[in-house]
């Protein structure tokens, strides 16, 4: 919930190597729990990825695809021609110990992991971009 201090994630990534959101303790986080056959995911992971070149050494990002393999996710994220670190929640654990009911939905964390937005897919772009705001004062879309 927004006030509240996330949730640790320990993930293994498309690529085998393992992230733990531990390791960015000090700078904010965007993270978002998505999946394959999620129609709005098809938008938003292209939008995200271009916010996030943007926001490079202000803020991290990571998807979190839930339910779904390694070869699965990788596919849809080559045919998106996206590059984000995508981690794998293959059994729910993850998405579970975050509520995130919906897919998709991203989360933003201030620099001590607290979260301060929350937004389901679907959402417009101005949303988005204000609640990047809310953790990055200075983002400016389109820099």
């Amino acid at each position: 919930a927004i006030g509240q201090i996330a949730p640790e994630i320990r993930v293994t990534l498309t690529d085998g190597s393992l992230m733990d959101t531990a390791d960015f303790a000090g700078q904010p986080l965007w993270i978002t729990f998505m999946a394959t056959w999620c129609p709005q995911c098809r938008d938003e992971l292209p939008m995200m990825e271009r916010f996030g070149s943007q926001l490079a050494n202000k803020m991290t990002l990571l998807v979190v695809d839930v339910g779904e393999d390694r070869h699965t996710v990788r596919t849809f994220m080559d045919e998106l021609n996206v590059d984000l670190t995508v981690g794998l929640d293959q059994d729910g654990a993850i998405q579970a110990q975050w509520g995130a009911n919906a897919l998709p939905i991203h989360f933003w964390l201030d620099a001590d992991g607290v979260v301060q937005q929350i937004v389901y897919g679907g959402a417009p772009e101005e949303i988005f971009i204000q609640a990047i705001t809310a953790v990055v004062p200075d983002f400016s879309a389109g820099d």
